[in-house]
C-alpha cells in the first residue's frame, strides 16, 4: 500500500512552470514606485513632521523688505538734441555721456562717500563699506534717465541710502567740474605768463643783436659790403697781376706796356662776365619768389623782394664801374704812366699797394661776416617773436572761451527728477516664500530620505525581489499567514504535488521534502504544518526534526540524533488517525557538523522513505550548517522559507546550493508577506 501511495504521489507531481518574466526594458518610474512600495506612509509621516518644522524656520528666517526708488535725469546742453538734430554724432556723444554718468553713479568714489555719510547718520552701521552699499543699490539706465532702486528691512534706511548716493554723486560731480575748470584756467594762465616773459626776452635779444639796425638795414649793409669785397678782390687781383709782371721783368718800368694793358682788359672783361651772371641769377631768384607768393602780401615777402632788388642794384653799379674802367683804360693805354721819359714804378711800391688792398679786403670780409651773423640772428629772433605772439593770442582766446563757456564743457548735466520714495507697505515679503520653500523642502527631504533608504535596502521585503533568480529558485507561494496556518499549508501541499521531478524516485521510495530557511530561522513549525496537511490528505507522513542546532535536552525522547549515532529509534504517532508520525531531534549529544557525513544522512533518510508516503524534514538554517546541506542533498525537493526581513544577500548567496543539492531543485515560500506585496493576488 505504501508503494502504491508513493507511486500515486509521484504521478501527481506534474508541475506547470510559471511564465517567464517580461523581457521588456525596465521602466525607471515603475522601479521607483516599486522601491517606494510600503514606504509612502512612513514618508508621509516624516514629511508631516519635517514640513511644518522647516516652514516655521523659513517663516522666522524671512524678512519684509521695503523698496525705495529715485530717478536722475540727464539733460543735453544743446536744445532739441533728443528729438531732431542733423548730426548723429552729437546724439551719440550725448548717449555716451549718459552711460558715463550711470557708471559714475555706481562708481567706488560715490559709494564710499555715501557709506561715510550713512555712518555719520547711523553709527550702529559700523563696518559698512562702499562695496556693501553698491551691492544693495541697483542702478539702471533708461534712455536719459538713471533709475536707482534699493531694498531694506527698514523703510527709512532705504530712503537714506538713495539720498546719500544722490548727494554724493552731485557733490563729486560739482567738485570734479570745479577742479577741471580751475586746472584748465590755471594751466592757461601759467602758459600766458610764460609766453609774455619769453616775448620780453626775445625783444631784448632783438635789441641786443640788431642794435641801431633793423633787419632790412642789415641786409642792405651786408649787400653793400659784399659789393665792396668784390671790388677789393678785383683790385687785389689786378695789383697781384701787375706785381707778378714787374717781378718777371728787369725790375724797371720799361716792360712792354701793351701786354699789361691786354691783361687788365682781360681781367675787367672777366669781372664784367661774372657780374652779369650774378645779376641774371638774382633776377631769376626774384621772379621765382614773386611767382611763389603771387596774390599774397606779407612783411617777409616785401623784405625779401627789397633785398633782392638792392643786391641787383649793387651789381649793376659794379658793372657800371667796370665799364668806366675799361673806357679809361682804352683812353690812357696803361695802368700807370710808364714812358721812356716818365718816372719808374718800383716793385716795393706795387708790393705796398698789394698789402694795403689785401688788408682792406680782410677787414671788409670780417665786417661782412659780422653783418651776416647779426642778420641771421635777428631773423631767427623775429621768427620766434612771431610764433610767440601767435601762441599768446591763442592762449588768450582759450582763456576767454573757458571764462565765457564755464559749465558747458560737457554734453549735458544731471538733475534729480524724482527724490527717493518712502513707502509704508513692504515691496517684498520673503517670509511667505521661505515658509512655502521650507514646507516643500521638508517634504522633499522626507522623500529623499525615503528613496535613499529604499535604494539602500538590504532586505527581501517583497516576493518580486527574487525575480532575478526565479528560474533557479521559483517562488511557489506568497502568503500573509505565518508558519502555523493550515490553509496556507494545504495550498503549499497542492503546489508541491504539481512540481515535476527531474529525477524520479524508484518505486516504493517516498518523496522527501526538506524545509530550510535563513538567518537562524526555525523551520520546524512550517515543516509540521506541511506534514499535517499531507496527513489530512490521508497520506502516511513522517516528520523529521533534522535541525541538529536544537539543544539536545530540548527533546525528552530519542530521535534524529540517536539515529545518526546508530541507535534504533521508532517514530512516535503524532495524531489520532495514525497518518502523521514524528521523529524528534533526539537526545544524542555527539551528532554535529563535525561528526555527521553525507552517507550517514542519506542512509537514514532512505530507510525512512521506504515506510511512508511522504517524508518532511526540517533542516533549520542553511547558512553555515553542513548537516543541513547533507539533508538537502538527500532530499527530492527543497522548500526554502523566506521572510520579508531576510537579507537579500543571504538568499542570493545560497542560490547555487539550493539549486544543486536537492535532486529536483528547490522552491521558495514567502510567509508573513506584507499586505501590499504585488504577488499576493497572483500567487494566493
Amino acid at each position: 500500500m505504501v508503494a502504491a501511495t508513493s507511486a500515486t504521489f509521484e504521478e501527481d507531481l506534474d508541475f506547470v512552470a510559471q511564465p517567464e518574466a517580461d523581457a521588456a526594458q525596465p521602466n525607471p518610474i515603475a522601479a521607483l514606485f516599486r522601491a517606494m512600495r510600503a514606504r509612502w506612509l512612513g514618508v508621509a509621516a516624516l514629511a508631516a513632521v519635517l514640513g511644518p518644522v522647516f516652514a516655521i524656520v523659513g517663516y522666522f528666517a524671512g524678512v519684509q523688505l521695503y523698496e525705495s526708488q529715485a530717478i536722475l535725469r540727464v539733460f543735453p546742453q544743446e536744445s532739441n538734441i533728443l528729438y531732431s538734430t542733423g548730426e548723429a554724432s552729437v546724439l551719440k556723444t550725448f548717449d555716451s555721456f549718459v552711460k558715463a554718468e550711470t557708471s559714475f553713479v555706481a562708481s567706488h568714489p560715490v559709494m564710499n562717500r555715501s557709506a561715510q555719510d550713512l555712518l555719520a547718520m547711523r553709527p550702529e552701521l559700523e563696518g559698512l563699506k562702499g562695496t556693501d552699499l553698491a551691492k544693495s543699490v541697483q542702478i539702471k539706465r533708461s534712455d536719459s534717465l538713471i533709475v536707482l532702486t534699493t531694498l531694506s528691512k527698514d523703510a527709512d534706511f532705504a530712503t537714506q541710502k538713495l539720498e546719500a548716493v544722490i548727494q554724493s554723486y552731485l557733490a563729486l560731480k560739482a567738485e570734479a567740474e570745479e577742479v577741471r575748470t580751475s586746472v584748465r584756467l590755471s594751466e592757461l594762465r601759467e602758459r600766458e605768463a610764460e609766453l609774455v616773459g619769453r616775448l620780453d626776452a626775445l625783444h631784448a635779444d632783438q635789441l641786443e643783436i640788431g642794435g641801431e639796425f633793423g633787419l632790412s638795414a642789415l641786409a642792405k649793409a651786408h649787400i653793400e659790403k659784399i659789393a665792396q669785397i668784390e671790388a677789393l678782390a678785383s683790385r687785389k687781383a689786378e695789383v697781384a697781376a701787375t706785381l707778378a709782371a714787374l717781378q718777371n721783368s728787369t725790375g724797371k718800368s720799361s716792360a712792354d706796356t701793351s701786354d699789361q694793358e691786354i691783361m687788365r682788359a682781360t681781367l675787367l672783361d672777366r669781372a664784367m662776365a661774372d657780374l652779369n651772371f650774378q645779376r641774371a641769377k638774382l633776377l631769376a631768384d626774384l621772379e621765382g619768389v614773386q611767382a611763389e607768393y603771387a596774390g599774397r602780401t606779407n612783411m617777409r615777402l616785401e623784405r625779401l623782394v627789397t633785398a633782392k632788388l638792392q643786391e641787383i642794384s649793387v651789381i649793376e653799379k659794379a658793372m657800371a664801374d667796370r665799364r668806366e674802367q675799361i673806357r679809361v683804360l682804352g683812353q690812357t693805354g696803361a695802368l700807370t704812366d710808364v714812358t721812356d721819359q716818365g718816372n719808374e714804378v718800383t716793385v716795393e711800391e706795387i708790393q705796398s699797394l698789394f698789402d694795403k688792398v689785401a688788408a682792406q679786403l680782410e677787414t671788409a670780409r670780417d665786417e661782412a661776416r659780422d653783418l651776416n651773423r647779426r642778420r641771421i640772428g635777428l631773423d631767427r629772433v623775429e621768427n620766434e617773436v612771431k610764433e610767440v605772439v601767435e601762441l599768446l593770442d591763442e592762449t588768450r582766446r582759450a582763456l576767454e572761451v573757458i571764462s565765457l563757456e564755464y559749465g558747458r564743457a560737457l554734453p549735458g548735466y544731471a538733475v534729480v527728477m524724482s527724490p527717493p520714495s518712502n513707502t509704508a507697505k513692504p515691496a517684498k515679503d520673503t517670509r511667505k516664500m521661505l515658509m512655502a520653500g521650507g514646507m516643500l523642502g521638508g517634504v522633499m527631504l522626507a522623500l529623499i530620505l525615503g528613496l535613499l533608504r529604499a535604494f539602500t535596502e538590504k532586505r527581501i521585503r517583497f516576493a518580486e525581489t527574487l525575480v532575478p533568480v526565479e528560474r533557479r529558485l521559483p517562488v511557489l507561494q506568497v502568503s500573509r499567514e505565518n508558519e502555523h496556518d493550515a490553509h496556507a499549508a494545504d495550498l503549499l501541499r497542492n503546489e508541491l504535488q504539481l512540481k515535476s521531478l527531474r529525477k524520479p524516485r524508484l518505486v516504493g521510495m517516498a518523496p522527501v521534502l526538506a524545509v530550510t530557511g535563513f538567518a537562524g530561522y526555525d523551520t520546524i513549525d512550517l515543516a509540521r504544518s506541511l506534514a499535517q496537511s499531507f496527513a489530512r490528505a490521508r497520506m502516511n507522513t513522517l516528520l523529521i526534526d533534522a535541525d541538529i542546532a536544537h539543544a539536545a535536552e530540548a527533546s525528552k525522547a530519542e530521535g534524529w540524533r540517536d539515529v545518526l549515532e546508530g541507535a534504533g529509534v521508532m517514530p512516535r504517532q503524532a495524531d489520532r488517525e495514525g497518518w502523521l508520525w514524528e521523529l524528534s531531534a533526539g537526545v544524542g549529544s555527539h551528532a554535529n557538523d563535525r561528526t555527521v557525513s553525507a552517507p550517514m544522512i542519506r542512509a537514514a533518510i532512505s530507510q525512512a522513505a521506504r515506510s511512508y508516503d511522504v517524508v518532511v524534514v526540517s533542516t533549520g538554517c542553511i547558512q553555515g550548517r553542513l548537516a543541513s546541506k547533507f539533508v538537502l542533498s538527500a532530499s527530492d525537493v527543497g522548500v526554502v522559507v523566506v521572510n520579508p526581513t531576510d537579507k537579500r544577500a543571504d538568499v542570493f548567496q545560497q542560490i547555487d546550493s539550493l539549486e544543486e543539492l536537492p535532486r529536483n531543485g528547490s522552491v521558495a515560500v514567502l510567509r508573513n508577506a506584507w499586505a501590499n506585496d504585488p504577488w499576493l493576488v497572483v500567487q494566493t
